[in-house]
């Protein structure tokens, strides 16, 4: 489901994505209405699936990608040097979210401290679920 927060504030839509359906899913319909977007992995992915399984996953995706790590500072650092491009990390330590920052100015990365709203595709029917969805966005 949509977080609970206004989404037509957040600039690009964020999709869930879990498997090789759903990501080609959401790049045809991207391609397709012309609108940008980031697919998220669900939520502590990072440190149930890895950084390996994410990365293998959105391997040929040219849209944004975010590995959601949950509170674990360490598979998020894991991911961003194994070349992760985006992570997400509720890190209550401030030395932790520093060491992560500067991480990311030697990899390239970027890392998040909330998770997005981002829309959970449902497990039937979900191309008229995720076209409703991107369609209140503007195309790009």
């Amino acid at each position: 489901m949509i977080d609970k927060h206004d989404h037509s504030m957040h600039a690009v839509p964020c999709i869930t994505v879990a498997c090789m359906h759903d990501l080609k899913l959401v790049m045809a319909m991207a391609a397709s209405l012309r609108v940008n977007c980031t697919v998220v992995s669900p939520p502590g992915a990072g440190c149930v699936m890895g950084a390996p399984w994410w990365m293998a996953l959105v391997a040929d995706c040219p849209l944004p990608a975010l590995l959601d790590c949950g509170q674990a500072a360490g598979y998020a650092a894991c991911a961003l040097r194994m070349g992760v491009s985006g992570v997400i990390a509720h890190v209550s330590s401030v030395a932790q979210h520093r060491a992560l920052v500067s991480l990311t100015q030697m990899t390239g990365g970027h890392v998040m401290e909330q998770r997005p709203a981002s829309l959970d595709l449902p497990p039937r029917d979900a191309a008229p679920v995720l076209e409703r969805y991107l369609r209140t966005f503007p195309a790009g």
